[in-house]
């Protein structure tokens, strides 16, 4: 039996999961969530720790100041009335604060305990109490350093990896949501001491249209910009396939002193993006890999925008990264709150469609040989 004081850590909070539930594109997302690793009795498995918001100094360890006080201060930056509202769009639209990020009720303490959990989970590796640091309602990826984007008003995956840094020297990041990591990429583009590993989908038109095979990095960050694209239909065969081949070489190339995963979930079937056609196995395989490494690994939440596919997906992972079995695909959903959530099958399968892959054998392989050919230059 594992010793409380060094299991696996989960970062949770009544304060942090409705911080979390009420960010608009995941409403009430972090409550089903918790909800289902509790009903699974995996709280009794990890260690709980409760988070702190961030202050403003923590914030600005990466985002500018003047991006802070727009986003957590409007007041010191705008006194909005009819005859200025016309400014006060133009800064708003100069902060990404509009469109896909527009300002919301409750904005303030969604970044605040969204960073707060994130560095508090890196804390619990950097201060050895454990090995493995949970933390699903980070991995906001898009944020910019003055600038929110796609749904990210902050980015708290380069929070992390900045306070991880201090302590293991290089970190490995790697991206398994379906969109291209760009906030991290840009934060490390020119460093050797990130390495960005982002498996994602790459086609014109397609959100944030960057992390191409050829984005490699730059100046002393070149070769350290990892990007591993797939075509739509991406099964879990496939997923493995890519994964296994590319993140073996990255962590045996680079050798990091510590880990972060961001596991977004809106490649699996069943997500409203209808991209991908994974299943939860793909991304269980993923994490087990990474555990093997044991390194201080940080796991992050991310994308996923089917409340019911995501619980279960990241109270799997839970379960894996607690050192527990696997939770099966065929398990029933135990009595709570949002059973219903689960209907019509009432267990923890997320069944892959009947959809058409369009990766080929010919496409993978080159892709493969690509970022390898890449990784080892």
């Amino acid at each position: 039996m594992i010793p409380a004081s060094h299991r696996a850590v989960l970062i949770r909070s009544a304060r942090g999961v409705c911080a979390a539930d009420g960010l608009p594109p995941n409403a009430g997302r972090a409550t089903r969530v918790h909800a289902l690793i509790e009903a699974f009795g995996l709280c009794d498995k990890v260690r709980i720790v409760e988070a702190a918001a961030a202050t403003d100094a923590e914030l600005t360890e990466f985002h500018s100041e003047e991006y802070i006080e727009c986003l957590l201060h409007p007041e010191a930056t705008s006194n909005v009335s009819d005859s200025d509202s016309d400014d006060d769009d133009d800064r708003l639209k100069r902060f990404g604060l509009l469109y896909d990020c527009p300002v919301f009720e409750g904005m303030e303490e969604h970044v605040r305990m969204a960073a707060g959990g994130t560095l508090a989970a890196a804390t619990c590796l950097i201060d050895g109490s454990t090995r493995v640091a949970m933390h699903w309602e980070g991995g906001r990826h898009h944020g910019q350093r003055s600038r929110a984007a796609g749904f990210c008003y902050i980015n708290d995956a380069v929070l992390g990896i900045l306070k991880l840094q201090a302590r293991f020297g290089k970190v490995l990041y790697i991206d398994l949501d379906l969109h291209h990591g760009d906030g991290v990429q840009d934060a490390f583009v020119y460093s050797n001491r990130v390495t960005t590993l982002s498996i994602h989908h790459y086609d014109r038109g397609f959100y944030p249209n960057t992390g191409g095979a050829a984005d490699e990095g730059k100046g002393h960050g070149v070769g350290h910009s990892i990007n591993a694209t797939l075509r739509r239909g991406a099964s879990d065969a496939v997923f493995r396939r890519v994964f296994d081949s590319v993140a073996s070489a990255a962590v045996e190339a680079f050798e990091p002193g510590a880990v972060v995963v961001q596991c977004g979930c809106d490649g699996l079937a069943g997500d409203p993006h209808k991209i991908f056609n994974l299943t939860g196995q793909a991304f269980v395989d993923a994490v087990q890999v990474v555990l093997a490494w044991k390194l201080p690994t940080l796991l992050l939440g991310g994308g996923g925008y089917n409340n019911a596919n995501v619980a279960r997906c990241w109270t799997r992972l839970t379960a894996v990264a607690a050192g527990e079995q696997d939770i099966s695909a065929s398990k029933d959903i135990p009595e709570h709150a949002y059973l219903n959530d689960y209907a019509p099958t009432f267990d923890m399968a997320i069944d892959a469609t009947l959809a058409g892959d369009d990766n080929t054998e010919g496409s993978v392989e080159a892709g493969i040989s690509a970022v390898i050919t890449a990784i080892k230059s």
